[in-house]
């Protein structure tokens, strides 16, 4: 008796997918294009979404863009203000 493994199935569409992914391959370039489309407009902006101070470019990798209060104390543009997580790529 010969017994199959079953197909594995997109969570959105259904096609089949990766045993390592939820998303088929199609379903998951469009939610990275939207990802990327919404980093390239809150950039575009130049306002961190999560506590309203500037953005600056991460030079370490191309497209990286941080909150100017994200990091320590001592990297920070208002050290006396709270820290921000915020991150994002546009590439």
């Amino acid at each position: 008796m010969v017994t199959t493994k079953p197909r594995l199935r997109c969570e959105k569409c259904g096609h089949i997918r990766n045993q390592y992914s939820t998303l088929c391959s199609k379903c998951h370039k469009v939610l990275h294009e939207r990802a990327i489309e919404k980093a390239q407009a809150i950039v575009t902006a130049g306002v961190c979404p999560q506590c309203g101070a500037k953005l600056r470019r991460n030079s370490a990798m191309a497209g990286w863009w941080q909150c100017e209060q994200y990091d320590a104390p001592s990297f920070r543009t208002r050290p006396e203000d709270p820290a921000c997580s915020f991150q994002c790529f546009t590439e």
